[in-house]
């Protein structure tokens, strides 16, 4: 994913050979970006790493024992000059030697063993709280991101590198350093060791290395470029679902359900198809990187054994050399599963990194400091807003509106309106003029100072799988029990709450399944009058609802809205005649501006608008009018 123009996309399918192979420049981004969640855990990687080297140590030890069986229990050859002073204790007692070469074999099983399972335990458990921090710092960055961003995004890809990309950075941070010092550390040691036994023998183990490398060059461009194929594909499939289980009434109800599972048995297939492809790949590189350590072993086994019949090295040394080659070829074909398994992370750490760098954060101005106690007077100077150059939606947008008063934004679809609310949110900032609070300019104030004093109730409640009590608590999570109930009763909420099953305690379920849209409507209203904010937004709260239920929705906005600066975008008449000025807007200006009774009288766009409200009450209206204009 990446940005370009304030617009999200999604990484191109195709990728350059440049890009299909391991990025190395790419890798060392991803690890200075996220490495600092390292600092955390140092100590305890600190230990994981020095049981790895433990482990490795006794891993080097584990084939002597079988060389000295071999060449001084079974052959009986006279121990070596640096060992002579063992011959008091051994030299005439084999069955001894055995058994203590045979008690060796098992402390060194045994501390391998428990070395590797330290290092593997805090290795792994170190990795998945790492896991849990990047999850946590991406989802806290996503909530700093405005809304120019969530607007291009697909939730379904979100939530795709929430879950699944965010799990592949273990593979990147822990298993990938881990593994890696491993196989490196253990290729130096195993063949600096062979070199030292007999260095033709050694340079045999290592002539397979260059055919590997180059395989893995060969074979890696293909296999990113799939991986970075399958994420687009399933981050596609991700929104895909999150779309149609959103909207499944209105499938269902259209009779759209053999199209719907088409499409998505399409991305489905073909996210099948990649894998497929990226297995074949894998399965591919294994099966050469195999064949050349099965060669290289062959190889080794029969030069090895002509130098043992000639004398020139032990059987057990042949032993030690072919034990140490196994694991040269052991590390060589693990890196090659290591190289296959960051080429798959790497796609998933570059599309969070992406995220994590992306620069649509909002901030807060130099200088700006927290909001203090506002009384709610507000003035529009001279304010423009494009969300596109050149495509003005606000266009110089002047008017006041005084503590305490309840402004009503009316207009066609477009015309500004939720525009208008969103700069007052500081949702964005605007291009041109200023916004004033208590004759202060918004962006003065921190963003989270002024929200804390501003209050907006959407025409779709937003409740979460919570308690009531938890969701009530949602604007004020200090509210006492009391301050909970009081207000759920202002609402006119409290009544049916204490008729559910657990009365305040009861959990909502998702998008508020088992309440009436007026019940979610009126937890709305009271959690907004827990909050107390000295403004107020009301965006189309009582849109769908029947009569009995938009009557009891009024009574409860007007405890909200008493005392408060409220601005309220509705299209009933019902809900905008009480407001104290009424602004019409149309193509991002105030066309018209005043009263209810006073736009009627000067407004034919105002009266057009009425006139789809009600006709009987328009034509009384006009004929009130001209009553008036006779007279």
């Amino acid at each position: 994913m990446a940005v370009t123009n304030g617009k999200i996309r999604l990484p191109e399918a195709e990728a350059s050979p440049q890009e299909s192979r391991l990025n190395l420049k790419s890798l060392w981004r991803i690890f200075q970006v996220f490495g600092r969640h390292y600092k955390k855990y140092w100590k305890t990687l600190l230990v994981a790493g020095l049981f790895l080297f433990l482990s490795i140590a006794v891993n080097v030890l584990s084939p002597w024992p079988l060389k000295l069986i071999l060449d001084y229990v079974i052959l009986q050859q006279p121990l070596p000059e640096r060992a002579a002073f063992l011959n008091p204790w051994f030299a005439n007692s084999p069955k001894v030697l055995l058994f203590v070469l045979a008690f060796a074999i098992l402390v060194i099983a045994c501390l391998d063993a428990l070395f590797s399972y330290i290092n593997k335990f805090w290795v792994s458990s170190t990795g998945d709280r790492i896991n849990a921090d990047i999850r946590e710092r991406v989802f806290a960055h996503l909530h700093r991101l405005s809304l120019s961003f969530h607007d291009s995004a697909r939730t379904g890809n979100l939530i795709y590198l929430l879950t699944s990309d965010v799990k592949q950075m273990k593979d990147i941070l822990i298993d990938f350093p881990q593994d890696f010092i491993n196989r490196i550390v253990s290729l130096v040691i195993y063949t600096t060791l062979m070199l030292w036994f007999d260095w033709r023998l050694g340079l045999l183990a290592l002539a397979s290395l260059p055919f590997i490398l180059w395989s893995m060059r060969y074979f890696g461009g293909g296999m990113r470029t799939t991986v970075m194929k399958r994420r687009v594909r399933e981050g596609e499939i991700s929104s895909l679902i999150s779309e149609n289980v959103n909207a499944i009434a209105v499938v269902q109800a259209y009779g759209r359900e053999d199209t719907v599972g088409e499409r998505f048995r399409d991305e489905n297939q073909e996210s099948l198809r990649l894998k497929l492809q990226f297995l074949r790949i894998q399965r591919a590189l294994g099966r050469v990187t195999e064949g050349l350590i099965l060669l290289a072993t062959a190889g080794l086994l029969y030069m090895g054994g002509r130098f043992a019949m000639n004398g020139r090295i032990l059987p057990g040394t042949l032993l030690v050399m072919l034990a140490y080659s196994k694991q040269i070829y052991d590390a060589l074909n693990k890196l090659t599963r290591l190289f296959l398994n960051v080429v798959n992370a790497q796609v998933s750490g570059e599309r969070l990194l992406e995220l994590v760098e992306c620069d649509m954060v909002m901030t807060d101005d130099p200088g700006a400091v927290p909001a203090p106690p506002l009384r709610g007077q507000i003035a529009f100077e001279n304010v423009g807003f494009f969300y596109k150059p050149g495509v003005p939606v606000l266009k110089q947008l002047n008017f006041t509106a005084a503590a305490g008063e309840t402004v009503a934004l009316v207009g066609h679809s477009g015309a500004g309106k939720s525009t208008l609310i969103s700069l007052l949110m500081r949702f964005y900032d605007p291009q041109e003029g200023q916004i004033l609070i208590d004759g202060r300019d918004i962006r003065a104030f921190t963003r989270k100072s002024l929200r804390e004093q501003l209050t907006i109730l959407l025409q779709d409640a937003k409740l979460f799988r919570q308690s009531v009590r938890e969701n009530l608590a949602f604007g004020n999570p200090e509210a006492s029990d009391k301050e909970i109930v009081a207000a759920a009763k202002e609402a006119e909420a409290h009544d049916f709450i204490a008729q559910m099953p657990y009365g305040y305690d009861t959990m909502i379920y998702e998008g508020g399944e088992n309440l009436s849209g007026g019940q979610k409507q009126r937890l709305n209203i009271a959690r907004a009058l827990l909050r107390n904010t000295p403004i107020l937004i009301l965006d189309e709260p009582a849109t769908g609802l029947d009569a009995r239920a938009e009557a009891a929705i009024n009574a409860a906005l007007q405890h909200l809205m008493a005392g408060r600066t409220t601005f309220i975008i509705a299209h009933k008449i019902s809900t905008i005649a009480r407001a104290d000025k009424i602004l019409l807007l149309e193509d991002g200006q105030i066309a018209h501006a005043g009263t209810h009774a006073e736009l009627l009288q000067a407004s034919a766009q105002y009266r057009q608008f009425y006139a789809l409200q009600d006709h009987n009450k328009v034509r009384q209206a006009f004929a009130k009018t001209l009553a008036e204009q006779e007279n």
